[in-house]
Formats: structure tokens, sequence, C-alpha cells
């Protein structure tokens, strides 16, 4: 889990949910001097260009908003797949995603986010409001006695220092 590039990962549509995602990253990462990375999904190859400028024009707005650096980059694929990739390629220390919520017909097939995460070797946060100025209290995750869980306290215990340091 040791990073030397310390880098959150944050996938970016240019919606309003996508920034509360960014609001979620500023806060871990003020607090712990970790780089922000927006990544945004295109179908073609032939909308990376005109995708990247619009990108560079939030991070800039961002930098103004936050006093932040950030870094976009814009890949060609699905959010299924692009997401989990990059993150590796990165080494990322976790993704703050932000979701829609479940409709239509995901109430049948699953959520878009819970199949993004599926497999993922790197954790996730999903949110869908900005974040409220407070502490994190408790942390909460299924436990039984499988050795599986020893990766989940661990985890847990590497979100408790990034949120409350």
């Amino acid at each position: 889990m040791e990073n030397s590039e310390n880098i959150i990962l944050v996938p970016y549509d240019f919606t309003e949910v996508a920034m509360h995602a960014v609001d979620h990253a500023k806060s871990i990462s003020s607090k712990n001097n970790i780089k922000i990375c927006l990544l945004h999904i295109v179908k073609k190859d032939s909308d990376i260009e005109p995708s990247l400028q619009k990108l560079n024009e939030e991070t800039a707005l961002i930098k103004d908003k936050y006093n932040i650096e950030t870094q976009g980059i814009v890949r060609e694929g699905t959010i299924f797949k692009t997401i989990n990739e990059v993150a590796q390629e990165m080494n990322a220390i976790m993704v703050i995603m932000g979701t829609h919520g479940i409709r239509g017909m995901q109430k049948l097939t699953g959520s878009w986010a819970l199949k993004v995460i599926v497999g993922s070797k790197i954790p996730f946060f999903v949110v869908q409001e900005k974040p409220i100025d407070c502490e994190v209290k408790k942390i909460v995750f299924p436990v039984d006695f499988k050795t599986e869980n020893k990766e989940k306290l661990y985890w847990a215990e590497f979100i408790s220092k990034l949120v409350n340091t």
C-alpha cells in the first residue's frame, strides 16, 4: 500500500457529483500531501483532444477554488475497465468516485459504481454529496471469521489514518 507518488484518482465526468468527489479528495489530500488526478473517459479517440481541453479548464477552476494542483487525464475506454486500469498504472492509493445513484434498469442489473469497484485491488470511496466538515469517528465493514477479514481490517486502518490525520 505504500506509494511514493501518493495519488488519489477521481473519475471526472463534468457533473456536480464528480465535483463532490473532488471536494472529498481535496479534504484528504490537504491533510496528507497527496496529489489529485482527474480521469475523464471517452468512447472514441477523436473525443480525446476536445475533452482534454475541457478537463484542463476544469483543473484551472479547481486550482482557483482550492489552491491545489490537479492533473487531468483523458482516456478512451469504458468506466468498467479504464478506471481500474489507470488506478493501477498510477499506483493510486485510492479512487474517490461520485455516483448518481441507482436509476431505471440499474435496479435490476446493479449499480454502475458497483460494477466498477468489483475486483479492484485499490480502495474506493463512493460519494454522492459534498463532504461534511467533521471527523470520521466510525468505519463500518462486514466481518466474519474468514482470513480475508485481516485485509479488510488493514484497509480500515489505512483509511482511518488518511481521513483523521
